[in-house]
């Protein structure tokens, strides 16, 4: 009975420790020399009432630059910051840095500056690449985004959020897991495990498609690339707190059960909101992610119904 207990004692410990090797491997794929220059550059400046908005492109650590909006509030900081990821759904014009302008722009008096950036698809100049490429890039370049948030003076460096949405919710998980700089994060219409929704999911979109896949060696890519699968890393969040809001009826990107499995698996202080919306979430949504945030950036109030005016995401 003693040599079973010890054998189930070194089975457990070296599982553990071949998850840790495994781990501390996957995270070195988002590394990058912090001490590059950041070379921002402003191409324009409007001013508003309250906020302006400086149209910056940054060096991203994988080449070329990152176009981005940098939101500021008038008047002296500390302000808390706030990094957003757009969504990169098919034929929207919002699949790119614009989809969180308005709301960035509505956020600024609560004491906020925003870095909007554009993931690597919605950049001039792209060309298709691999996924996998492509998180790792989006990571490296949030994290660098969070370097320029850090080098300007008005910004608090304990009260950094981010928020993103679908692809970008993926990236915020990664991002979540590998950087502990963050105060919070809102994930949005995502995060879930890739490998789960291609393979096994109820998705009718990945119903239809696996119809004509060879799953075997799909499944033996997805294991090749499980180092930028969000699922990968979700027993990895926190300790930041993390807001995960996901829609009823979005069957067809994030299913009901792959949104609740991640939930669970996933690790840090969380909270789980589901809204009788699509894909593009919706207003009370949004109403509830500044709460959030609020809450854990210790943000200024606002008066009732600043964010009636911001569109919905289409």
């Amino acid at each position: 009975m003693k040599a079973l207990i010890v054998i189930a004692f070194l089975t457990v410990l070296l599982t553990d420790t071949y998850a840790q090797d495994s781990f501390m491997s996957d995270v070195q794929r988002f590394d990058y020399n912090a001490d590059s220059a950041l070379d921002i550059k402003e191409l324009s400046v409007q001013h508003l009432d309250r906020v302006s908005i400086h149209d910056i492109t940054y060096a991203s650590p994988r080449g070329g630059v990152v176009p981005a909006y940098l939101v500021v509030p008038n008047g002296a900081g500390k302000f808390a910051a706030i990094l957003w990821g757009h969504w990169l759904m098919p034929n929207s014009p919002a699949s790119n840095r614009e989809e969180f302008l308005n709301e960035a722009i509505a956020l600024a008096p609560a004491g906020v500056v925003s870095l909007l950036i554009d993931a690597p698809q919605a950049r001039p100049g792209f060309k298709p690449t691999p996924n996998p490429v492509l998180i790792a890039q989006q990571v490296i370049d949030l994290r660098r985004g969070v370097d320029l948030l850090l080098s300007r003076s008005e910004v608090d460096p304990k009260r950094i959020g981010y928020v993103g949405h679908s692809w970008d919710a993926g990236t915020g998980a990664i991002l979540d897991a590998v950087d502990k700089r963050f105060a919070a994060f809102v994930f949005m219409s995502g995060p879930q495990s890739n490998r789960q929704y291609v393979l096994f999911s109820d998705s009718p979109r990945m119903i239809s498609a696996r119809k004509s896949m060879d799953l075997t060696k799909v499944e033996q890519t997805m294991q090749t690339n499980a180092w930028a699968d969000p699922g990968s890393y979700a027993t990895h969040l926190g300790p930041a707190p993390a807001l995960f809001q996901y829609g009823l009826q979005d069957e067809e990107w994030v299913p009901l059960k792959d949104a609740k499995d991640y939930l669970a698996m996933s690790s840090g202080p969380k909270e789980g909101r589901f809204y009788d919306c699509d894909h593009a979430l919706n207003s009370k949504a949004r109403l509830e992610r500044f709460v959030f945030l609020r809450q854990h950036l210790a943000l200024l109030s606002l008066p009732p119904g600043s964010l009636d005016g911001v569109p919905d995401t289409k």
